[in-house]
């Protein structure tokens, strides 16, 4: 785990609306059908402007309220204009790493994550904009926004 700011950055893909009570059930999960869309409508190959980072992302966005509340997950890539994008500017960010198999380690290093922030009070989350970076094909990066 690392701290990072972000000056900018940019995200656009296909969104939906969820919270992390309904990703627990299988049958009220919106982000696997979210990532299957992603991947069979080929909105990578349909994103204009995109940066040539070529990474994916996983988004997290217009938080409710906090781990409980209702929140806007988008599947994306980096892009260089904001048109309908999300942006960050600004951002001190802490960085959750793991590798392993998908998608299991992304479950794992959220529960990870969230057992941190229970347990550990030397950063707060701000609950701006939060995202996974999937990196290589067993490795992914959680960024999570905190106070300054």
């Amino acid at each position: 785990m690392k701290t990072h700011r972000i000056k900018k950055i940019m995200f656009a893909g296909i969104s939906a609306q969820t919270n992390n009570k309904n990703e627990l059930n299988e049958t009220t999960a919106e982000i696997p059908t979210l990532w299957d869309d992603y991947v069979e409508k080929n909105i990578n190959g349909k994103t204009l402007n995109k940066s040539k980072d070529s990474y994916l992302y996983g988004v997290y966005s217009s938080y409710e309220s906090d781990v409980n509340g209702d929140f806007t997950v988008t599947i994306a890539q980096e892009v260089t204009k904001n048109k309908n994008a999300i942006v960050v500017e600004n951002q001190k960010y802490l960085v959750f790493k793991k590798e392993g198999e998908l998608p299991e380690i992304v479950a794992e290093l959220w529960a990870e994550i969230w057992e941190y922030f229970e347990k550990n009070n030397e950063y707060t989350r701000s609950y701006t904009v939060d995202f996974e970076k999937y990196l290589k094909e067993k490795v992914i990066e959680i960024y999570i926004s905190i106070n300054d």
